[in-house]
């Protein structure tokens, strides 16, 4: 397994200081992302979160009203520097291909600036909840839904449009995206997206050479 990157620094008076200086809403947000995305899963204990952040029991609930709701709020903060990551990529993009493959750069960008995880918040959560409630079902539902609608927009014009062409290349592209980001249990994160992204680049001319689209620039 690769060795798991973490954002915590070693513990220090100063530091400590700064972290509880923090609202407690953003200090159990903070907690979140670390226990639950960054050194372990969504199915880590209440007690570790709070220990993390500082916070006691009634702060979780005045806050979040529960463990799972503290877990919403941090997936609808990821999701929504995610977006904004992704938004920046794809206006930075050069052309119809890029704008498409830069999914795996955004992601790059996003591990290694915004917000680290182990491998992915949205599949972890999916993969250890039995039971989501509504609120929880819908941002993971949002973030799923993102990923097909941006994909299957920026597939159309590499594939002169075909809109039944575009969707297959939507769906084998997110079927390669997920397969990156589960490498990255097994690999460094850098070489999972490099991998992932070389895959889809390939898949992606296959599809336009078919179709005989150009990229547009």
């Amino acid at each position: 397994m690769a060795a798991t990157r973490s954002t915590q620094q070693s513990p220090d008076p100063a530091e400590g200081r700064t972290r509880t200086a923090k609202p407690v809403r953003e200090r159990l947000l903070d907690a979140a992302d670390a226990v639950l995305f960054v050194d372990g899963v969504p199915s880590a204990p209440v007690d570790r979160i709070l220990k993390h952040a500082g916070a006691s029991p009634p702060s979780l609930y005045t806050h979040f009203g529960n463990k799972e709701g503290l877990l919403v709020a941090a997936l609808k903060r990821r999701l929504d520097v995610w977006r904004e990551e992704w938004t920046a990529a794809i206006a930075d993009a050069a052309d119809d291909e890029e704008r498409l493959l830069c999914l795996w750069s955004a992601t790059r960008t996003y591990q290694r600036v915004r917000l680290t995880e182990r491998w992915c918040a949205f599949s972890g959560t999916a993969a250890s909840i039995d039971d989501p409630t509504p609120e929880l079902q819908a941002v993971l539902d949002e973030e799923t839904a993102m990923l097909y609608d941006r994909t299957y927009e920026h597939a159309l014009p590499l594939v002169g449009h075909d809109t039944e062409a575009a969707r297959q290349l939507s769906e084998q592209l997110v079927v390669v995206y997920l397969g990156s980001l589960a490498l990255m249990l097994r690999r460094e994160y850098e070489v999972a997206l490099t991998a992932g992204e070389r895959t889809a680049r390939t898949l992606v001319r296959a599809f336009g050479s078919a179709h005989g689209a150009q990229s547009s620039r």
